[in-house]
């Protein structure tokens, strides 16, 4: 119970008509969208602005009571619900958009903005907001943020941490901070560590997204099949043969059957064991011969009907199967328990025969909705909570699912998040010591442990950092100057050899001691045995990069060896139908574009100089490719990290999406060395284009090309790449200064958006190259 002195100073933090008390009223607070978990909050406080959040933040710190911060309520994890007596922090009324900046393609929104409604607002300046849940037309751009929410369309798009760009946060200890933005300096990568900390970490007040530009036209097809395997083959064929949809969707027969039998009822056949609807968009130009290949795929693969939406009415009702498959569910049985897991792409038809098989074995309805693009999964299981011995059941199936997911490479949940409902899960697919990482992060946040308490990390973890939490874990201050390169290599492993660095020393003037371990054991053992004789490392890659040692400016302090990953340079898993790929930290960049190539694949970025993958990652090293297809934090899946004292952390892992726990793998990428030495790292690749072409507009300076660029900067049109180059030697460009816009696709599309970027421009390109010679180019 709340002491009448702390509802009067909540109160007089919000008003009187901000905070809720009366039980019937709270009753509303007591689940989320997945009611398997219900439990009444204290109170619920209903703030307007930031300041209104710091206020009653503060009032909770200074009594010790926990706290939820919570959006729509439309979550399907349990996360936002008021364990331990805690106040539940709505953020619905906090609902302006701030801002929309139309030229830098920007909005800033409070957390309480619906997802639909800002592309409604952005909309009249030809732009929107990519990631579009299921529930978008009532979920919270402040829940996306906590659940690092996907959708339909993230297939092409990506997720919520793509569009985020900076965060005003309420810290748990009432302190306001501001994290990223444009124009701020860069460092490590807070906003990507947040974004999906499911609001463990502190309250999200304002929210700064990147917006699109809306695509000149659509394509969508329904396809048919008589069994679930089919479509599922149909998927991996369109991927396989280089056509990137944006959304490929699934729902089973007895989604259909129970869509059918609703007020949602779309047409499909009643009879059909699968549906999938694939959709692409983009220029005009080109997107028809994308569709026919599709179609193709989906007949080759066994479908009986493939339908093509010649309007937007009939696209709309193309989808509404798929969007109303959840509220139809209802029809089936009382009570619906709404899985997320993801798989690899080519895993799907096994795990989707495995759950068929677990959900007779256990005699429950599972019904499978999915995002079977990126293999995202929903199997649903219907059941009735006044029937223990059912309950049970789900119980034990959902676990066994879990497993099956997990055993097929995959990840407990890819959107919906762990919450309350899947902390017992993280154990599948985490170890100890990357648990403990994450509940360190944790306490960085929140050191009383009052903000969404209770989630995310099974309690064994909190017991393990209980008994840790005797030091504060800082370096001790006497630190003891270089040793000699005798003393470091008496302290190495047997098995490492200590080498002096080449050329009688770095260049920068750090170590003149090396050692490149081989795999991520022995690294391991470097960082432990360093570690406990106190011998400060840096870790460095092929040694093409400036790494920790910053822009060749002097090291930060003493650093007696450099721990090189030069030598990890395998492929350690390669599934190109997947379109990921494993490799140490120490393979090229040149080597993982030659095995990419012979797949008729490719690693979408192009820093300025041809590294090691690890270098890449470590430096986050974004090149003029970072405009159309993100920057290396876009790219990478997953990551093995040695931290300084030895310890191996698996961050991520090889599938698209995937939420199960703290986003540390945000930390490592662009981290320069400071956390750790990189040593296996996953990326995801993209069908090798069929056509690349790069336009230049040429000029005596830069400022003739301004209106140019501007022009190119605003268009519908994104290119791969859009940069102003001054001073530059570009092959076979003789100009003091140019623009180049690097335009990547299918043929017909890049032809056509080549002819619509000079047209934009206000006149032709001064020269043009295409295939190799575009690339150097850019």
């Amino acid at each position: 119970m709340l002491s009448e002195g702390v509802l009067a100073d909540l109160r007089a933090a919000v008003g009187d008509d901000g905070l809720i008390t009366d039980p019937a009223r709270l009753l509303v607070y007591e689940s989320d969208g997945l009611t398997a978990h219900r439990q009444a909050p204290a109170a619920v406080a209903l703030p307007r602005s930031t300041e209104q959040v710091q206020r009653l933040v503060e009032v909770l710190d200074r009594g010790d009571i926990p706290f939820v911060p919570r959006g729509a309520g439309t979550g399907l994890s349990g996360g936002c619900l008021a364990k331990s007596d805690a106040v539940v922090i709505g953020t619905a009324r906090m609902n302006r958009i701030l801002d929309v900046d139309p030229v830098n393609r920007t909005a800033r929104v409070q957390p309480g903005v619906v997802n639909a409604h800002l592309t409604e607002a952005t909309r009249p300046h030809g732009l929107y907001y990519a990631p579009d849940p299921s529930s978008q037309s009532t979920c919270t751009l402040g829940g996306n943020v906590a659940e690092n929410s996907g959708g339909p369309h993230c297939l092409k798009y990506g997720v919520t941490s793509r569009y985020v760009t900076g965060l005003t946060v309420v810290l748990p200890t009432g302190e306001t901070v501001a994290l990223g933005g444009w124009g701020r300096p860069a460092g490590l990568d807070l906003v990507g560590l947040f974004v999906g900390s499911e609001g463990n970490f502190g309250i999200a007040t304002e929210i700064e997204v990147r917006l699109l530009p809306l695509p000149e036209s659509v394509r969508t097809l329904l396809a048919i099949f008589d069994r679930v395997e089919d479509a599922g083959r149909a998927v991996t064929e369109i991927i396989s043969g280089g056509l990137l949809p944006a959304a490929l969707e699934i729902i089973d027969g007895p989604t259909i059957r129970a869509v059918e039998a609703s007020i949602y009822a779309a047409g499909y056949p009643t009879d059909a064991g699968a549906a999938l609807v694939v959709e692409f968009d983009g220029v005009e130009v080109g997107l028809s011969q994308e569709a026919a290949l599709a179609r193709r795929c989906c007949e080759e693969a066994g479908a009986r009907t493939v339908r093509v939406a010649e309007s937007a009415e009939e696209r709309a009702a193309l989808w509404q199967g798929r969007k109303k498959a959840f509220g139809a569910m209802g029809r089936i049985a009382p009570d619906l328990l709404v899985q997320d897991a993801t798989v690899p792409r080519t895993r799907l038809p096994d795990v989707l025969g495995q759950i068929g098989e677990i959900g007779e074995r256990y005699r429950l309805k599972v019904a499978n909705v999915f995002h079977a693009g990126d293999g995202n999964l929903h199997p649903n299981i219907l059941f009735d909570r006044r029937d223990a011995d059912e309950l049970g059941r789900v119980e034990a199936a959902s676990r066994e699912i879990m497993q099956a997911c997990v055993d097929a490479g995959g990840t407990i949940t890819g959107e919906h998040g762990v919450g309350l409902d899947k902390r017992a899960y993280m154990h599948l697919i985490h170890d100890p010591a990357t648990l403990d990482a994450m509940a360190t992060v944790k306490r960085v946040f929140d050191p009383g442990g009052r903000c969404n308490p209770d989630k995310v990390l099974p309690d064994d973890v909190w017991l393990r950092a209980a008994a840790r939490s005797n030091g504060d874990g800082r370096p001790e201050a006497d630190a003891p100057a270089q040793r000699p390169q005798d003393g470091i290599r008496l302290a190495m492993p047997a098995s490492v050899p200590v080498e002096s660095w080449p050329d009688g020393g770095h260049p920068f003037g750090g170590p003149t001691t090396l050692v490149r371990p081989t795999d991520t054991q022995t690294a391991s053992a470097v960082m432990s045995a360093a570690s406990a004789e106190r011998i400060r490392t840096a870790p460095v890659g092929g040694m093409t990069w400036t790494s920790a040692w910053g822009l060749g400016g002097p090291l930060p302090g003493p650093v007696d060896l450099a721990v090189s990953a030069e030598r990890m340079d395998q492929i350690v898993h390669y599934e190109p139908a997947d379109l990921t790929l494993t490799a140490g930290a120490g393979i090229t960049l040149d080597r993982l574009a030659e095995v990419a190539r012979e797949n008729g694949q490719w690693l979408a970025v192009d820093p300025r100089r041809s590294g090691t993958l690890g270098g890449l990652v470590a430096t986050a090293s974004a090149g003029p490719l970072v405009t159309g297809f993100g920057g290396p934090r876009d790219h990478v899946l997953g990551a093995t990290l040695v931290t300084g004292d030895g310890r191996v952390l698996r961050l991520g892992g090889r599938v698209v999406k995937n939420v199960a726990g703290y986003d540390l793998l945000k930390l490592a990428v662009g981290s320069w060395g400071t956390i750790g030495l990189i040593t296996e790292i996953t990326v995801r690749l993209h069908p090798l284009p069929e056509a690349d072409v790069t336009l230049a507009w040429l000029a005596q300076s830069a400022e003739e090309l301004a209106p140019t660029a501007l022009a190119l900067g605003t268009a519908t049109i994104v290119p791969g790449a859009l940069e102003l180059v001054v001073g530059g030697h570009l092959p076979g460009v003789d100009a003091p200064a140019a623009l180049l816009a690097r335009i990547i696709g299918r043929g017909e599309s890049v032809s056509a958006s080549a002819r619509m970027l000079a047209i934009r421009a206000g006149r032709a390109p001064d020269a043009e190259r295409s295939g190799r010679e575009s690339a150097e180019l850019s």
